[in-house]
């Protein structure tokens, strides 16, 4: 079997590696959809002339999260129509590598409160899908009910929360309000979630 090795340099998440024309998508690789082969790992190019097949070589370094996977994070900035999510758990399974994902804080059309305010704040914990890899950024969806925020503390004490309709209610203080929520939102759910990843 024929393969060439490109030693050169390290290929990253995201990268360019061929296009659909030239090979096959290999292990550690994915269709991006613009027709080109990127690398969904850190590591060396290897081509299977013979076979027309390219895959990355993996070092030791975490997989990105695929396409189709679910993630479990908490939100570490809030932009005026996107979240930034600090992801935790890749589909049952605790992540420490440090990735960032993005998720559209535009949910069903309706993306604020009655009082005109974003239904997410810093630090929510937040279930989301996988949806693309484009330009070596994570993108997250939380549309669909079992997204959205799993847990949130209280935004004015930051006490315990539970679930009333649409809304949480802070158990210490008794104070409202909305969010995107699970459809099994809980402190209970988070901790087993936590507890199954380790």
């Amino acid at each position: 079997m024929k393969k060439a090795e490109d030693e050169k340099s390290l290929i990253l998440p995201g990268e360019r590696v061929a296009s659909i024309e030239e090979f096959e998508g290999g292990k550690n690789t994915y269709l991006a959809p613009d027709g080109t082969i990127r690398s969904a790992a850190i590591g060396n190019k290897v081509l299977d002339l013979k076979r027309r097949i390219v895959k990355i070589d993996q070092k030791n370094s975490p997989m990105l999260p695929k396409v189709g996977d679910i993630v479990v994070g908490y939100i570490e900035m809030l932009f005026s129509s996107m979240i930034s999510v600090r992801i935790l758990i890749i589909n049952d399974k605790e992540s420490t590598a440090g990735f960032s994902a993005i998720a559209s804080a535009k949910v069903g059309g309706r993306d604020r409160d009655r009082r005109g305010r974003v239904v997410f704040r810093t630090g929510d914990i937040i279930r989301g899908r996988v949806i693309s890899l484009l330009n070596s950024t994570i993108h997250i969806t939380i549309a669909e009910k079992e997204f959205g925020v799993l847990y949130a503390l209280c935004f004015n004490c930051g006490g315990d929360t539970v679930r009333i309709n649409d809304t949480i209610k802070c158990i210490e203080c008794g104070a409202y309000e909305e969010r995107k929520l699970t459809n099994d939102y809980g402190k209970e759910t988070f901790r087993l979630i936590h507890k199954a990843s380790r």
